[in-house]
C-alpha cells in the first residue's frame, strides 16, 4: 500500500491480496497517475484507489477496480470533480 506521485505509471500486482494505492495529496489540475494489473488479479484481489481527500468522478468516495487485467488513468480535473478517468 502505497501513496502515488503526480504524472507517473504504476503495475499494481495483487496476486498476493487486495493492495490500496493512495492518490496524491495536493493535486494540480492536469496531474495524471495510471495503474495496470501487472498479475491479471483485480478480479479476485481488488485494487482500491484511495481519494487522499478529493473526489474520484465528482463523489466522495474510492475507486475499487475489480477487472482482470484492468488498465486504468486518471486526471485532476480540480476540486469541483477531482479525478477523471480518462482510460478505463
Amino acid at each position: 500500500n502505497i501513496t502515488v506521485a503526480a504524472n507517473d505509471r504504476y503495475f499494481v500486482d495483487t496476486s498476493g491480496g487486495a493492495k490500496t494505492v493512495t492518490l496524491p495529496a495536493s493535486p494540480q489540475t492536469g496531474d495524471q497517475v495510471r495503474f495496470i494489473d501487472l498479475a491479471g488479479t483485480f478480479d479476485t484481489n481488488n485494487l482500491t484507489i484511495g481519494r487522499n481527500s478529493e473526489k474520484i468522478m465528482g463523489a466522495a468516495e474510492n475507486l475499487v477496480i475489480t477487472q482482470e487485467n484492468a488498465g486504468v488513468g486518471l486526471v485532476y480535473s480540480g476540486s469541483t470533480n477531482g479525478w477523471r478517468l480518462i482510460e478505463n
